[in-house]
């Protein structure tokens, strides 16, 4: 009454859609929505996908009889009349000794299997506070990974749950040590804390045994689908029963904005399936899979290495996923396979985009194995041009083709991250490198003539230092002599060096020397309108003529930018 004309807006990650509760009729039509799955698609979280297990302990989706009837099976039928009477509920039935070793047990492995390869850590949800002790008391039991216990703290509770209260400051050190993934505490088992409001991407899996439902149930497994290095996904192991019913446990919500929420773990496999269909189909011209050289000769175009790459880390991502499964085992050979080409292909083509340490743990694992396995560790090495086990490394392959393909990718690669530094003496070479493979093309040079030609060129590429020194210059002084010479390209045999350029490129080079000295010079327009000023200067003493001056100034402040403005 007091505000007739103001508007009243919501924001809410949880909004309600039911008859006698609705974000929308109080708040009025959306207007802006951002979905899980948009969430998911910008990589702003990880999808969540969760598997149900031990289904004949689960409270939910069951009678509590059946489940009442397995937990207390070694008692007569007079015990367990006699308990069900007295404690025939869900609370005590879920604390039972026999399925809290049960299903402790049973995510002890699945952590040590399924998480813990990748690095990531655990949350396990009880359904009491009672409950939650003895999960922790059954993880050090069971010589389980570190673990700790956060539970809510009362001056009337038993001994049971004394000895694991703790201060705000112990509880804040727990979450700062969980929250790293070197450290050892691997576990937090929580009743109702830290469901809300925690955010840690170290953790990729929560193991839920409560009923937890509506907003609850949504924002607790929001805490695995944070996002971290190496992480694709979270996961929810579900004891209880809630995924059976997961339809009303989240019914307070409209479907269209819970869509995606949480995906069973078995649609994984169709995915991993399709993506091994799309990765093996770049190889299927090659008619010998056991033909290293050919397999990764398919991959020497860059747009094809690119998508290769790409498909080949989703279906790495869905196989890691489901390690060890052994559903999943039938495409452990074929990861293996492929990623012994991929990092020969890395190598080969100096690609630095790829590498092995963007895959998981297990998938990772494999690829090793199986470069070991083939002693080809050389060829997957990303070995300097000039290094001395790049002789070994041309030597371990085995045609004369393969050879002079592996040092054309070294030298344009060496040609690409020096090209810079000195743009005359590296396009000169640049150009003739074009030249070789041209030749080969048309047929003029065999793989042969060519391997030596290349050689020549690297002794030229390893030689620049001492090409400058030849001239009478420093690296330096020698990119600038590069800059003032003409023709091009640049010939730096002592009989075609201009002498007067030559000493042109050596006063340029110690009259800058003052202003590239200063910090931070590259990012201050005065320091380089001053040394513009002072090289066309020089310039034109020397008889550069406009709008040459201008240029090449430019072109060598651009030079100094390169090569001392870091």
């Amino acid at each position: 009454r007091a505000l007739p004309n103001a508007a009243f807006f919501g924001f809410t990650g949880t909004p309600i859609d039911k008859n006698d509760r609705s974000t929308l009729s109080t708040f009025g039509p959306y207007i802006d929505t951002y979905t899980i799955e948009q969430a998911v698609a910008d990589g702003a979280t990880v999808p969540i996908f969760y598997e149900g297990r031990l289904a004949e302990l689960r409270i939910a989706g069951r009678t509590l009889d059946a489940v009442f009837n397995r937990v207390f099976a070694d008692r007569s039928e007079e015990e367990r009349e006699a308990i069900k009477k007295k404690y025939g509920n869900e609370q005590t039935l879920a604390g039972a000794p026999k399925r809290i070793e049960t299903i402790a047990l049973d995510f002890i492995d699945h952590y040590l299997k399924f998480i813990a390869p990748n690095g990531f850590k655990a949350q396990v949800v009880a359904c009491s506070r009672d409950v939650a002790v003895l999960y922790k008391d059954a993880l050090d039991r069971l010589n389980g990974p570190q673990s700790a216990v956060m539970i809510s703290g009362s001056n009337k509770d038993g001994e049971n749950l004394v000895r694991h209260h703790t201060t705000e400051e112990q509880r804040k050190d727990l979450i700062n040590r969980f929250l790293k993934k070197e450290d050892p505490l691997k576990i937090l088992v929580v009743c109702d804390m830290l469901l809300t409001g925690f955010d840690a991407p170290v953790e990729q899996v929560m193991y839920l045994d409560s009923p937890l439902k509506e907003h609850t149930l949504l924002q607790a497994i929001a805490r695995v689908n944070r996002t971290a290095d190496e992480k694709t996904f979270g996961l929810v192991v579900d004891y209880w029963g809630v995924s059976e019913a997961l339809t009303e446990a989240l019914a307070i919500f409209a479907p269209a904005d819970v869509k995606g929420a949480m995906t069973p773990k078995s649609d994984e496999m169709p995915r991993l399936q399709a993506r091994h269909a799309n990765v093996l189909r770049f190889f299927i011209r090659v008619k010998n899979k056991d033909d290293l050289d050919a397999c990764v000769s398919v991959l020497e175009p860059e747009d094809i290495r690119a998508q290769f790459d790409e498909a080949f880390k989703k279906f790495g991502q869905s196989l890691d996923m489901l390690l060890p499964d052994p559903t999943a085992l039938p495409y452990v050979s074929d990861a293996k396979w492929l990623g012994k080409i991929r990092q020969v292909a890395a190598a080969k083509f100096c690609d630095d985009r790829i590498d092995i340490s963007d895959c998981g743990a297990k998938v990772r694992k494999l690829i090793e194995e199986a470069v070991s396995a083939d002693g080809i560790q050389i060829l997957v090495k990303q070995v300097s041009l000039f290094a001395p086990e790049f002789e070994e490394k041309i030597k371990a392959l085995k045609t004369a083709e393969a050879q002079a393909s592996q040092m054309e990718h070294s030298i344009r690669h060496e040609i690409h991250v020096k090209l810079e530094d000195n743009p005359v003496f590296y396009t000169s070479l640049k150009e003739r490198l074009e030249q070789l493979i041209e030749d080969r093309k048309a047929k003029r040079i065999d793989a042969a003539q060519q391997l030596q030609l290349f050689e020549a060129l690297r002794n030229e590429l390893r030689g620049h230092a001492s090409a400058a020194e030849r001239v009478g210059l420093s690296e330096t002084g020698f990119a600038i002599y590069g800059l003032l010479v003409e023709p091009k390209p640049l010939k730096i045999a002592e009989s075609t060096i201009d002498t007067a350029r030559k000493e042109l490129a050596s006063i340029l080079e110690e009259q800058l020397e003052p202003h590239v000295s200063l910090v931070d010079w590259a990012r201050k327009d005065d320091v380089q309108r001053e040394m513009r000023k002072r090289i066309k200067r020089q310039l034109r003493a020397a008889g550069f003529k406009d709008p040459q001056v201008d240029a090449t100034a430019e072109n060598i402040v651009d030079l100094m930018k390169r090569r001392r403005g870091r």
